[in-house]
């Protein structure tokens, strides 16, 4: 058995030795890690912004205050 046989995840390529297509599908994947990210970050900070904005909402009802209305049109 070779060594790539023997532990193929350990295996390291230098991005210098890489063709073009290599570097392409390396640097592929990297933006779509990076993007990826950028939208998992999004998706949790809109996700904590509705949830603070419902519990505010809920704590703050307060039976003895009606809702707003227009008392007069200028």
């Amino acid at each position: 058995m070779s060594e790539a046989e023997e532990c193929p995840e350990e295996r390291l390529v230098e991005f210098e030795q890489l063709n073009m297509l290599g570097r392409l599908v390396c640097l592929g994947g990297l933006a779509a890690r990076l993007t990826t990210g950028v939208i998992g970050a999004a998706t949790r900070r809109a996700a904590d912004i509705c949830t603070d904005a419902g519990k505010a909402f809920r704590e703050g009802r307060d039976p003895n205050i009606e809702d707003a209305r227009i008392l007069e049109e200028e």
